[in-house]
Parts: C-alpha cells; structure tokens; sequence
C-alpha cells in the first residue's frame, strides 16, 4: 500500500508539471552557475547547453556571416580607390576570417565556444584596422571619429552572433586600451565620444551577462523538469505496466469506472506457505521476485494487465484497461505458457540449489494453480482520493479465485468456467476436459469446470 501512495505522489507532481512547468524538488537543486564566467560549474552541463544553443543559432550565424561578406564586398570597390592596398589588406582580413567561421560552423562538434573566438578576433581585427586607418596618412578623418561606425559593429555582433560574456569582456577591454592613447590626439568632444563607442559597448556587455546567465537558468531548469517528467513516467509504467500508466498520462489520472467484458485469472504457487517457511527474508524475496519477473513476461506477451499482486497471487486482467479480441483464448494460452515457464524455473532451480528450501519438506518442484473466468466487470480506479489502484469489481472476480481454489479438489492445474470453454477456439476447445461441476459460495447452482 505504501507503494502505491508513493506512486499516487509521483502522479500528482506528474500534472503539477505539465500545468505549471515546474514543481518542488525537494533537495534537487539546479547546477550552479559561476557569476563571473557566467558558465556552468558542471562541465558536463555546460556542454549540453552549448550544444542546444548552437542548434538554435546555427543558422542565423551563417546568414551573419554571408551579409557581413556582402556588406564588406560593397564596401570594397568605394574603398580601393580612395585607399588602394591599406583597404585590400584590411578586406583580406575579414574575409579569410569570414571563410573560416563560415567553414567551421558547418562542423557538428563545432559550439558557440569556439565561435566566439572567431567572433572575437574579427572585432578587434576591424578595430584595429579603424586605428590605422584614422592614423593614415592618406586620410584626413579623427582618429575618434574613425571609430564612429563601432557601434553598428557592436550591434551587429550582439545581435546576429553569439558573443559571450567572457569573449565580450576581452573585447570591451581591447576597445578601452587602444583608445586612450587617441584622445590627445583627437578633436572630438569626450562626452560624445563616451556616448558614441565605450558606454553603448558597456551596455552591449551588461545585456550579454544578463541573457546568457538567464539562457543557462532557464536551461538548467528545463532539464530539471525533464528529468523529473522521465523519472516519474518511469516509475509510473514500472508499478503500472505500459498501457495503464500511458492511459493515466493521457487521461490526467481520470480512469473512471466503466462496464467491461473481460476474462480474468488468479495464480496461486502451490504449498506457498511451506516453500517459504525456512527461506529468509532475503532469499523469498528474492525467489518471489525472480517468479513474478518470468510470470510478468508471459502475461505481457499474450496482453494481459496485472491488476494486483496479492501474497504470491498473481490477479490478471485480459481486457481491460484495453480492449481485446479473443481474451478468452488469450487468458488460456497464457496460463499453458505460465506452466511451461515454470517447468524451466524449476531445472533453473535445481542447478542453483534453491530447491532444498522445498524438496527437504517432501515437495518435489514449485507448481502453481490458475483459475479463469470471463464476462462483465466494473473497472477503473478504486480507493480514495490521496491513493487509488487500478481493479476489477464484480462476480467475475470472485469466481475466477475460488476457480483457482478449484483446483485442489480436482487435482488440475488450469481450471476455469464453462464461459471460458464456450468461447474457445477448435485446438483449445479438444484440449480442454470436462472436471464436473462444483458448488462456488455467493453463486446459484452449480459451475460447470474444465481443464486444460
């Protein structure tokens, strides 16, 4: 029972955060940030974000890159002839950097990281080559004023590429240390001057910290969510099964009870009490969870839905919570495989010496007893509102377990209903052998039981 509250505790955080996008995590925390690098402490994180960054901004980049060449490729034919070779060499320089960007953005392993570095020497290359140019002898411009056209670039760059915190602040300090040498020499006004290039590069700079700590915040908690959304779906299909759980999910926890024609089956290991009784804690579970892992396996192949577990019961649902064809036939055939698995468990368990804990008590291998039955059903969800559980109600339930109990007064294995017997197919049907017929407690007259 305490599993199944700890279950009903992970639904409910389940739609928390499909309705909210997030939820309490208890002690989780999300992965810190370093405030100065404005990188992720954990390496590991840090590549992650990259990589869904660079997915994001591929290819805005490269479209950067082809308008920054179209417009240096414009710039270049007013340029040559006003300053001849100083130009050439100067658009060389930013379209061999160009190419190369360009060329290494087309890499899958290539990230913003390395990005940035191009980014970076492009930048301070054009600044440097705007110095030599207001120093040009050819050229009557300010030496400042050769600078006006930066904050374009600082936009430019802001904007179209991803210049991080870390590389920005290189070029803000570039930018500082090879101005300050112009200002004697320059007739411009400082107070523009402040206003034209360094504050609006400072506010660039401040506006990259913020969007890249708040990409990595918002990141790390996605993640978080997405953890947690897998780790209860897990947990959701591991206590659930496949389909119930996916029929939760999809239906916000709402099974409501609904009238289903179903077959139903009970699975009992025979003389249980007895096999257990000198096994420790340890080792029954152990052999209990070994026989329900096999059984589980089975009834998964042929479409059953385990509603329950009850000691070393086993409570089978064909049917429901989806429909299906022949469940009959199908419930059968499973209870045959069920008993061929457990024929290969038992040479499994003498190789392994488990046996002694049951052939020293006079029992010569483990055997279990299935009971079925079909017809109509309540299902849905049952209990209360803090923990619900999956289950059946119903006549066919009760008649499906005393059916098991059956078995020890005809000495079968596989009993079940004259329903179920109706119902089967040609090759079933001759198989099957009529038991006789048995009175069940709560129901009128006699039951008709057959055996496979």
């Amino acid at each position: 029972m305490k599993t199944l509250y700890i279950c009903r505790q992970f639904y409910y955080n389940f739609t928390q955060l499909n309705k909210q996008g997030s939820v309490n995590m208890g002690t989780e925390q999300i992965p810190r940030i370093d405030r100065y690098t404005c990188k992720f402490e954990n390496s590991i994180m840090e590549d992650q974000f990259l990589t869904e960054e660079w997915s994001k901004i591929k290819k805005g980049l490269n479209f950067g890159l082809i308008l920054l060449s179209l417009v240096l490729l414009l710039d270049f034919s007013e340029a040559y002839q006003r300053m001849g070779g100083f130009k050439v060499i100067q658009l060389g320089f930013f379209v061999i950097i160009g190419l190369i960007a360009l060329f290494l953005s087309r890499s899958k392993t290539f990230k913003s990281k390395y990005y940035s570095i191009y980014l970076t020497v492009l930048f301070c290359g054009i600044h440097t080559f705007q110095i030599i140019q207001g120093f040009s002898g050819d050229s009557e411009i300010d030496p400042l004023a050769a600078l006006g056209s930066m904050p374009t670039v600082f936009m430019f760059v802001g904007i179209l590429f991803p210049l991080n915190l870390v590389n920005s602040l290189i070029c803000l300090s570039y930018l500082i240390i090879s101005i300050l040498p112009l200002l004697p020499f320059s007739e411009m006004d400082i107070s523009l001057f402040m206003f034209s290039i360094p504050i609006p590069f400072i506010l660039l700079v401040w506006n990259k910290y913020n969007t890249e700590y708040n990409n990595r915040l918002n990141f790390a908690k996605t993640v978080s969510i997405d953890q947690t959304k897998n780790l209860m779906q897990k947990t959701l299909k591991r206590y659930f099964g496949d389909v119930l759980s996916d029929k939760m999910l999809k239906d916000d926890g709402s099974i409501s009870g609904e009238n289903k024609w179903v077959t139903l089956s009970f699975t009992d290991i025979s003389s249980y009490s007895t096999i257990i009784e000198h096994m420790s804690p340890k080792v029954a579970v152990e052999f209990l969870n070994e026989y329900f892992t096999a059984m589980h396996d089975v009834i998964e192949e042929h479409g059953g839905h385990i509603l329950n577990y009850i000691g070393d019961c086993i409570m089978v649902a064909f049917g429901a919570p989806e429909e299906m064809d022949n469940h009959e036939n199908q419930a059968v055939k499973c209870a045959v495989k069920m008993r061929e698995k457990l024929v290969e468990m038992n040479s499994k368990w003498d190789e392994s010496e488990l046996s002694r804990y049951w052939s020293n008590h006079g029992i010569e291998k483990i055997t279990a007893r299935t009971g079925i039955h079909t017809g109509s059903i309540i299902a849905g969800n049952i209990g209360s509102e803090r923990m619900l559980q999956y289950s059946a109600i119903g006549d066919v339930v009760n008649v499906a377990s005393r059916l098991e109990q059956a078995n020890k007064e005809f000495g079968t294995a596989i009993a079940f209903s004259k329903e179920i017997y109706t119902a089967l197919t040609k090759d079933l049907n001759s198989e099957a052998k009529s038991q006789g017929s048995i009175s069940l407690k709560g129901r009128e007259g006699e039951t008709q039981v057959y055996s496979i």
